[in-house]
């Protein structure tokens, strides 16, 4: 669960990490993000004054940017988290569009205290954005809420949430949050951070659940685990939080914070990723960190410094953009303290070059098109009985290639070469296969 305005310190036990996600195969299995400059494309400030932003979600249509983002008034948490919505033409430059919030905490109401982290998606020509909220600005309150919209900037909340947390010993009984959300084959698939018990220890993960209608969900299920192998608990690392999903044909992108514990408090320190097929169950998760805040000065610091709140959009020609928020308030070394912050009478400011959004970008080796990619790759003979061969033109999306049952279970995999590939399939049953590399899915019938 992300580190809130009032800046709020969660738990400090030890911590235990449960059903760790398998490693990648290779190095070229997930993209390696480069950085948009050196300073937040959206900072402190920007749109109206002293504007915390945060939580940014990104959709884009008709060739305009649109971006939900969470902020409040100043960092002191007097004044309750929004809902904004922001445009832009180029993904870089951004204004407020409406100059007022789309979504804001209404008194008496089971959100009356905030509601903040929007993810959105369309479906069936209707918006529909879910949301962190609370009655009160506590971490065990958090709800998910679910809203809609036929605009995209005049929303209606769903009278009840779609999921609290029980108050029981699950993986999800203390705490659920931060929900990511994406469309795939026709049904809302909901990622969120879950917080709980798993077998008598504590656990922070990734859990999800989907719908057909956008507000009655199936029974939640864990999705992801912190990765031991990177961030191991010796090093106080505790979980998981703020997911935010990206499916490019089968392959699903999952992008998450890291979080650890430093000095006793719960601090976001690293943005990572995920990935699966067709949703089979199968999670791989990158061997590095996409960035850490020691990457930026104005997420690198050791005391009040964060980086965290990712999300994706993949943008035209192979083009994938990934936003995240962060900040560096404070930092000491020593008995000297340096602080991001100007004090005058109206409160406390932070420098807007340390509190904001930022960018990186991977540009996937794709031809012009999907559609053009498509064409130019062979997969033979089919039927097959033994060997297939893959052969393209254009290099793979990756490097990577999986078959998979019809239901969706990956069976084999491996690496690809430049040019003709020979796989064999003679430990595959009789049956209908799908062959998948990057972008390019095709299906073929085993002997």
């Amino acid at each position: 669960m992300k580190q809130k305005i009032t800046f709020l310190l969660f738990v400090t036990i030890s911590v235990i990490c449960f059903q760790p996600s398998t490693a990648q195969i290779d190095t070229s299995f997930f993209p390696q993000f480069t950085p948009q400059g050196t300073l937040p494309i959206i900072k402190y400030g920007d749109g109206f004054a002293d504007a915390a932003w945060n939580d940014p979600c990104l959709l884009k249509e008709n060739g305009q940017y649109i971006m939900y983002i969470s902020a409040a008034v100043g960092i002191t948490g007097v004044n309750k988290v929004k809902i904004y919505r922001q445009v832009s033409t180029d993904g870089i430059n951004w204004s407020l569009s409406p100059t007022t919030p789309v979504l804001e905490p209404l008194t008496g109401s089971y959100y009356e205290g905030g509601v903040e982290t929007p993810s959105v998606v369309v479906k069936d020509n209707v918006y529909h954005m879910y949301t962190t909220c609370y009655p009160a600005n506590v971490a065990e309150d958090f709800l998910i809420a679910h809203a809609t919209s036929s605009d995209g900037i005049t929303w209606t909340m769903d009278v009840n949430p779609v999921l609290e947390s029980p108050g029981t010993a699950t993986w999800y009984g203390s705490i659920v949050g931060e929900p990511g959300v994406m469309l795939y084959n026709d049904s809302i698939r909901l990622f969120f951070t879950a917080g709980g018990i798993l077998n008598t220890s504590p656990i922070q993960c990734i859990g999800m659940m989907s719908s057909a209608d956008g507000t009655n969900f199936n029974t939640p299920q864990i999705a992801v685990t912190l990765p031991n192998d990177v961030y191991p608990a010796a090093s106080g690392y505790w979980g998981l939080s703020t997911p935010s999903p990206l499916a490019i044909n089968d392959s699903i992108y999952l992008f998450t914070d890291v979080a650890q514990v430093i000095n006793g408090a719960w601090t976001q320190v690293a943005l990572h990723q995920f990935k699966c097929e067709a949703l089979n169950g199968n999670w791989y998760h990158d061997d590095a960190p996409i960035h850490t805040r020691g990457d930026f000065s104005w997420t690198n610091g050791n005391y009040l410094s964060e980086i965290r709140s990712i999300t994706p959009l993949m943008d035209d020609n192979g083009l994938l953009r990934v936003y995240y928020a962060g900040n560096h308030i404070a930092d000491i070394s020593g008995t000297d303290t340096t602080y991001n912050v100007t004090v005058d009478g109206s409160g406390i400011h932070v420098m807007p070059d340390y509190w904001g959004i930022g960018l990186s970008t991977y540009q996937f080796p794709v031809a012009t098109s999907i559609e053009e990619m498509a064409m130019h790759t062979l997969l033979y003979p089919n039927p097959a009985s033994d060997q297939i061969m893959f052969e393209s033109t254009f290099n793979a999306l990756e490097n990577y290639y999986s078959i998979m049952s019809i239901e969706g279970k990956v069976l084999l995999n491996g690496s690809l070469k430049p040019g003709k590939n020979s796989i064999n399939i003679s430990s595959l049953s009789p049956g209908i296969y799908f062959f998948k590399a990057g972008t390019i899915s095709k299906k073929f019938i085993k002997q």
